[in-house]
């Protein structure tokens, strides 16, 4: 079933437009209604903050939210003119004091969620750096969208992580819309690495079956190799991939998160879209 309603989480440091393009294409091909939440830089996630006292703080403050509010207004401008140009059912949100729970209930009460990459080590918190906090506490598909990913390049070759888990059987079920819609889609089996599952003599061959009776345009690829994370990313550069689908893995708690290799390699290294569930 295709989704029918997608969100997508922006802020107010990170390129927006292309995001929104983005999640506005899928919308349109699903005619899906599209939400839009901006989640706000709070001002305690920059630790300079923490040294000011009595008027500089009130100072401090004003200027936040006057920043806040004029950042979130061109945002929305955006996402205005975007939905309104493809005709969109659309729906914008301001997220300014709200937990990673809170934010976590925005992706709850849709089909598919749309985050960034996660954060790189730059000394700074980010808000949306829930891309992790959302894979892992919403129970929704999640698609992580490179800052400099094309909007226009919609997923037309797609390959999915294949290890016969549970993780990796819930991402390709709720990956079905994109597989029925691809032009091929590569089944990459690894079997030399760990697989959490019997996969039988021919690994991957079922799946391969079921995808093909649902008239996915599946093909089996069976690949070499002691590091599953590092060859799916391979063989998605080998064929020139819009969209790498798989299970993710590690615990689910907010405050600790500890990965799989796998999923750590591919969150680290990934530059094409990955579509992720657990």
């Amino acid at each position: 079933m295709a989704p029918k309603d997608i969100v997508v989480f922006i802020e107010d440091e990170q390129e927006q437009t292309a995001r929104l393009t983005y999640a506005a294409a899928l919308a349109e091909r699903w005619q899906a209604h599209l939400t839009a939440v901006f989640a706000a830089g709070r001002l305690d996630f920059v630790p300079a903050n923490a040294f000011a006292r009595g008027a500089g703080l009130e100072t401090m403050l004003r200027r936040h939210h006057a920043a806040t509010h004029a950042a979130a207004a061109h945002a929305q401008q955006r996402f205005d003119t975007i939905t309104a140009a493809a005709g969109l059912s659309a729906e914008w949100r301001v997220a300014t004091h709200e937990d990673e729970d809170g934010l976590m209930l925005h992706a709850r009460h849709a089909s598919l969620a749309i985050v960034g990459p996660p954060p790189r080590s730059t000394g700074r918190k980010r808000v949306v750096g829930l891309a992790v906090e959302v894979i892992f506490a919403s129970g929704r598909p999640t698609l992580l969208l490179p800052l400099d990913w094309p909007p226009e390049r919609l997923p037309r070759r797609i390959v999915v992580g294949w290890n016969g888990s549970r993780e990796a059987t819930t991402a390709i079920a709720h990956a079905m819309p994109f597989l029925m819609a691809a032009e091929t889609v590569h089944l990459a089996v690894v079997p030399d690495g760990h697989l959490n599952g019997p996969l039988g003599a021919d690994p991957g061959a079922d799946m391969s079956r079921h995808l093909a009776r649902h008239g996915v345009p599946v093909v089996l690829d069976q690949r070499r190799g002691s590091d599953a994370g590092t060859v799916l990313l391979e063989h998605a550069r080998t064929v020139d991939a819009d969209l790498l689908v798989m299970g993710a893995y590690g615990r689910t708690r907010l405050s600790e998160f500890v990965f799989g290799g796998t999923t750590r390699t591919v969150l680290a290294k990934a530059g094409l879209p990955i579509l992720l569930s657990t």
